[in-house]
């Protein structure tokens, strides 16, 4: 029982964590219709960023995250500016921006390696204060890890069904010409939408690099998780992703525990088959007519 309950507790951090990566491709993919791999190119570079300000040039905790948060926020501008908005344009087809998408990651991921080596940089050597409920163990980092990742989750969500703007984004995946009509600053609210996916995706990325370091080939194995979560979840209900994260954190604890880490990738595989042929809308999402799509 208290080995059942100890994989709760660490799917519901892994969750939290997978969440905000969720969030980070849905709605990119939601509201701008982009299959955004880059973004496990903005993870490594989190990583790598947040490794940089800490290990190298020893600035204290608080500080290298304000800097990686900023850092991260440059990065993604550079990448709407430079690749995206540019592609949108001259209204290239999904599969070309996906392309796209895809070298900038392998480029990134290139790139670090280069520069850094192909092993695993520490970010913090020391040993994480561990405490001890009933025979459950946490650590701070853990600690840190869900209450930042899942408040995180939670406030967005909200502002995406107060804030017009956010209303406005999260239209577009199904209007795409309803902003111009609108007499709307399109390029301002795609600017937001891939800053508010730099910042969430920067969250958890500078977090598991704190807790188990960082290396620059991760980068796919957590756009996969991502991207599952929210095809799980269902492509249309922001809550939908968060459940999708945490019901897919927890089997691969559970995969972890009785197998093996390496199982983790060909099990969240087959999550993502049986949920495009079974259920393609999702665990709380809802069919659409043929009429309709």
């Amino acid at each position: 029982m208290i080995l059942l309950l100890q994989l709760l507790i660490n799917g519901l951090v892994q969750g939290a964590l997978v969440a905000c990566m969720a969030v980070a491709f849905g709605l990119v993919y939601r509201s701008l219709r982009i299959f955004h791999i880059a973004l496990g190119g903005m993870f490594i570079l989190v990583g790598y960023f947040f490794y940089t300000f800490v290990a190298l040039l020893h600035l204290s905790t608080p500080i290298a995250a304000g800097l990686t948060l900023l850092a991260t926020l440059i990065a993604g501008a550079i990448l709407e500016s430079c690749v995206y908005y540019p592609f949108a344009k001259k209204k290239s087809t999904s599969g070309v921006v996906m392309l796209a998408s895809l070298g900038v990651m392998i480029i990134i991921e290139n790139t670090i390696a280069l520069l850094f080596g192909n092993n695993v940089k520490s970010i913090s050597v020391d040993l994480e204060p561990t405490y001890i409920f009933y025979g459950l163990k946490v650590t701070r980092i853990q600690l840190y890890e869900f209450l930042i990742c899942a408040s995180a989750f939670v406030i967005l969500g909200l502002l995406i069904r107060k804030n017009p703007y956010f209303k406005v984004a999260w239209a577009m995946g199904d209007q795409p010409r309803l902003v111009p009509v609108m007499g709307l600053p399109l390029q301002k609210i795609r600017q937001l939408i891939i800053a508010v996916s730099s910042l969430m995706i920067a969250l958890p990325a500078a977090l598991i690099a704190y807790d188990v370091g960082i290396e620059p080939h991760v980068g796919m194995s957590y756009l996969l998780t991502a991207s599952v979560a929210v095809f799980f979840g269902g492509i249309d209900k922001y809550w939908g992703w968060g459940l999708g994260a945490f019901i897919l954190a927890l089997c691969q604890s559970i995969v972890s525990w009785k197998f093996s880490g390496e199982w983790v990738s060909m099990v969240t595989f087959i999550i993502l088959i049986f949920v495009l042929l079974f259920k393609p809308s999702g665990l709380i999402g809802n069919s659409k007519r043929l009429e309709e799509k």
